[in-house]
């Protein structure tokens, strides 16, 4: 209807103006354009579906999906053993789905409803050892974000990748269905690391403040592996009154630096005195989307990921003071890997 409005207008137009010798009142030109501008405009939401506010333009169909799953560093093949995966359509209900995967590929009916989303869900089990990568898995053309979400209400988020398939066009002769390949980046996960060459501070004045650090590097990654920090503890011995040095200001938390993430007062918060220790949860339980990623890139080195610790210290008298530095990473599984200890002493003279 639309379109043949339109070319009333444009006969009308050309009557009057051309036709006529351009005898028209700039009032009745500048009508006949606002009309025409609002057939134009009225034409663009022709595309919209009002009753479910979806574009009439999005593929609706029969859709096969190939998936493709590689490895962050080198590109080869690298499938996310013992996981489940399913499709489900755009509503993001975990129980409105298109179906498992059977092998690499899926084939579904893109619903009208859907608007040409459908989301990958990879729920990783008891013996997964790899990570899907959010940022490189983001780069495929059907990807529009990777986020987590606990859609299935086990306590642990599963990676949800969203893809948007609106623009396959429809199909043509001899066509049954659209097909199309997913790309996805995998890492091998690490939830357990060494500290190597690690350093401690001596010499600690008695009578003025001054900074002091304590270095290290984390070992037992491969390359492309990839570890997520779940929590962090600064433990202090309790030794005689030892535990009351930071609480005292005898000893002041400057930073904590792992492998390019820093961890300051403001994040550790309040010293625990009660129970003699700095704690972050860089996550949650839950979420391991939140950790913070520690990722071993090719050729990378060995000191790829240092360590330090600062702090602003003075002590009222000769003494020892030690700090442990407890890392914890995810799992997959969603079970907290084993505590890796980093053991410090601070000696004052």
């Amino acid at each position: 209807m639309l379109p043949h409005i339109f070319l009333c207008l444009l006969v009308l137009l050309y009557d009057t103006v051309i036709k006529g010798g351009g005898k028209m009142k700039s009032t009745t030109i500048f009508g006949i354009v606002v009309v025409i501008a609002i057939v134009l405009f009225a034409a663009g939401f022709s595309s919209i579906d009002w009753d479910t506010g979806t574009s009439l333009n999005v593929y609706q169909g029969r859709l096969k999906i190939n998936l493709v799953q590689v490895k962050r560093i080198d590109g080869s093949t690298y499938v996310i053993s013992d996981s489940q995966m399913r499709v489900i359509h755009g509503s993001m209900d975990f129980n409105d789905k298109v179906g498992e995967l059977s092998g690499l590929s899926i084939t579904g009916d893109m619903k009208k409803s859907d608007n040409g989303v459908w989301y990958l869900i990879v729920d990783y089990d008891t013996n997964t050892t790899c990570w899907i990568d959010a940022a490189e898995t983001a780069k495929d053309p059907y990807v529009t974000r990777v986020f987590g979400a606990d859609g299935d209400q086990d306590g642990f988020n599963e990676d949800y990748i969203e893809m948007q398939f609106g623009n396959l066009g429809a199909l043509v002769a001899g066509e049954d269905k659209k097909e199309v390949e997913v790309s996805i980046s995998n890492c091998p996960a690490r939830s357990s690391m060494t500290f190597t060459s690690l350093t401690n501070a001596a010499g600690i004045s008695t009578t003025a403040y001054a900074y002091y650090t304590c270095t290290g590097y984390i070992a037992g990654f491969s390359e492309g592996d990839l570890g997520k920090i779940a929590k962090i503890q600064l433990s202090v011995d309790t030794t005689g009154t030892n535990e009351t040095y930071p609480d005292l200001e005898y000893f002041k938390l400057v930073h904590l630096k792992i492998g390019g993430h820093s961890y300051t007062p403001s994040k550790f918060g309040t010293y625990d005195l009660s129970n003699a220790r700095f704690e972050l949860e860089v996550g949650d339980q839950i979420n391991h989307q939140g950790g913070d990623a520690l990722y071993y890139a090719k050729n990378a080195g060995t000191l790829w990921a240092t360590m330090e610790l600062k702090g602003y210290c003075k002590f009222p008298a000769a003494n020892v003071l030690t700090i442990t530095v407890n890392v914890y990473f995810y799992q997959p599984n969603g079970v907290l890997g084993s505590v890796e200890a980093w053991t410090t002493t601070w000696t004052a003279t």
